[in-house]
């Protein structure tokens, strides 16, 4: 392989890598809360608020159900605004984590609704609050599939950065 084809390989992989680290940590960072909203805010939740439930989940499906190249192409003006350029690997990752932030937020919260309900209940029992049931039993309980359900969203992102 020629020094010129490794060298562009090279800054080819570290492009990929920082699209997919960035969105995937801002998708970490906005999806997670959104998949506790989801969870809590649901009929029996922790903080049962239907119309913020049906508000939120609407949201998500509406990002969810767009095609990533569309959403690609819509997002050009919201694009320019936050980077300055609709071109180039910073470009790509505002993109990338509006679609991967309520994909993730679904996966978050299929893992969170996994969590046995008699242990929010022994929280609640106990005298926990909502802070104290999400830190303390929610989170920790759901952890395996959270993690996982993050290694499928990066995935999904190195697929999606190549567009």
């Amino acid at each position: 392989m020629s020094p010129v084809l490794f060298e562009l390989l090279i800054r080819s992989i570290w492009e990929t890598v920082l699209m997919t680290g960035a969105s995937g940590l801002i998708s970490l960072v906005l999806g997670l809360p959104l998949g506790l909203a989801l969870v809590a805010t649901d009929r029996g939740g922790i903080a049962e608020s239907l119309w913020v439930n049906r508000i939120l989940g609407a949201i998500v499906n509406g990002f969810r159900s767009v095609p990533f190249i569309i959403l690609l192409v819509a997002l050009i003006p919201v694009t320019r605004l936050i980077v300055g350029t609709s071109i180039g690997t910073w470009a790509a990752i505002v993109p990338l984590s509006i679609a991967a932030t309520p994909y993730y937020a679904r996966i978050a919260e299929v893992s969170l609704r996994e969590v046995d309900h008699g242990l929010i209940e022994a929280a609640r029992a106990m005298g926990g609050n909502r802070w104290t049931i999400i830190r303390e039993v929610l989170v920790p309980e759901a952890l395996p599939g959270i993690v996982a359900g993050f290694t499928v969203t990066l995935a999904t992102l190195v697929g999606a950065s190549a567009m």
